[in-house]
């Protein structure tokens, strides 16, 4: 028997051996450095799952790795920040990217060969693709945009890059709290009247490609590489986006760019950078890590939530990880309060979470029908989530590990044009994450 057939069996067996995805034996963790603009992926495979004795079965665990990665290395990928409201599996899931470009890409990634843990009980390999790679998916421009200049004008002076010092909490504009900047692929920078100072329709397409829109450091020490010697140095005085991605300036710091011809084209030269805390731009681990542990809980939440079957909810083993999906919440109208025939399915929701133990953490989402009201429905989703946060609270989950945002209708999972499809896309989707220290956004 060769070698190829004896591993192909071998991988064969290995697939009809694992019945879903609730048995996978082979891991992936992803991780982004947006400071050296990299996403780093270790693939890792159980050969005792797999009745593989390693090193003599080294070609077949090479295969298995090989030939589950790419599947993997997706489902994280997905959850890489794109901008202000959208991760790369939101596109996907839209159709405004294209899933056999973002699998070109990352099966284009430098691997290195296959290593053996010390007990010889995990072969593992690592992935590396630079980020500019995939936020060139989304470059698209032949020419590019520059809004019209203000009609008032500050003095200025001609600089040699843009810094946006982004650094430490600040207001989220719209909203009554504080967070951080949070690095993504296609951030948009905003003025105080919320004027667009820059997205990536403003840079020259070939550096777009080349090098991205923009460069994330957290301190001084690398931005001359984009901004040059002498940069115009401007603080965020808040931060915009239901992912906290785009910086938001003073007008008067605006009309500092925009206000001469040689600043203005340091936007189409993408000479900007933002500064951003160290603890946003180094290992950050993106989407779930969906390990024994991991699966071990989705049973036990699955198993909790059939044992009382409530209408109008599903749970799903999802690219974000483990979500919850809550439709047709009955709230009194146009508002977040909730209606008191909800107390059943608040209680059982409570009770399901509780399961992810005491480090588990929660996203809330929440969604609207649309109706051609997109900033009141944005506004109106947050409220709801924020009210579903609450409930969580007052039922014995703390505040601390819940995290809500809103989309608005922006993101419809059925057509708005029936009552039933209106009631479906009113929902709240809460994301379990058992494997982080803190909420994921």
């Amino acid at each position: 028997m060769t070698k190829w057939y004896a591993g192909s069996l071998l991988f064969l067996a290995f697939l009809l051996a694992v019945p879903g995805a609730q048995e996978r034996t082979v891991t992936a963790v992803t991780t982004t450095d947006w400071k050296n603009e990299l996403v780093r992926s270790v693939i890792s495979l159980d050969a005792d799952k797999n009745g593989i004795k390693l090193p003599e079965g080294r070609s077949s665990a090479l295969q298995i790795l090989e030939m589950e990665s790419p599947a993997l290395l997706k489902d994280t990928f997905f959850s890489i920040l794109v901008d202000s409201t959208d991760r790369l599996g939101n596109c996907v899931d839209r159709g405004t990217l294209s899933l056999a470009e973002l699998n070109a890409i990352i099966d284009g990634g430098t691997k290195t060969p296959p290593w053996f843990s010390p007990d010889l009980k995990r072969a593992s390999m690592t992935s590396t693709v630079p980020l500019s790679r995939i936020g060139s998916l989304f470059i698209r421009h032949a020419k590019t945009w520059e809004p019209k200049p203000p009609l008032d004008t500050a003095y200025t002076r001609p600089f040699t890059g843009i810094i946006i010092d982004a650094r430490g909490k600040l207001p989220v504009h719209g909203e009554y709290v504080t967070d951080q900047v949070k690095p993504c692929l296609l951030p948009k920078i905003w003025n105080a009247n919320m004027d667009l100072v820059y997205e990536k329709n403003m840079v020259q397409p070939d550096i777009a490609l080349k090098l991205g829109i923009i460069s994330y450091f957290p301190d001084d020490s690398r931005t001359r590489e984009r901004a040059g010697n002498d940069p115009l140095r401007i603080p965020a005085r808040a931060v915009f986006g239901a992912n906290r991605t785009d910086p938001v300036i003073s007008r008067e710091d605006y009309l500092k760019i925009v206000s001469i011809p040689e600043n203005r084209a340091l936007l189409r030269e993408g000479k900007v950078v933002i500064l951003c805390d160290p603890d946003t731009l180094e290992g950050q681990t993106v989407g779930p890590v969906k390990d024994d542990n991991y699966y071990f809980t989705w049973k036990e939440i699955d198993r909790a939530l059939k044992k009382v079957p409530v209408a109008r909810m599903d749970f799903s083993d999802a690219w974000e990880g483990m979500k919850l999906t809550v439709y047709d919440i009955r709230f009194v109208a146009d508002t977040a309060e909730i209606l008191p025939d909800e107390r059943e399915r608040l209680n059982l929701i409570a009770d399901a979470l509780k399961l992810a133990g005491p480090a588990a953490t929660f996203t809330i989402e929440g969604h609207t029908a649309s109706v051609g009201k997109p900033e009141g429905e944005r506004k109106l989703s947050i409220e709801r989530a924020q009210k579903m946060a609450a409930e969580l609270s007052y039922r014995g989950i703390a505040r601390e590990r819940l995290v809500s945002n809103g989309y608005g209708g922006t993101r419809p999972v059925a057509s708005n044009e029936s009552q039933e499809g209106r009631a479906r896309n009113r929902r709240v989707e809460i994301i379990i994450n058992i494997n982080s220290p803190g909420p994921s956004r």
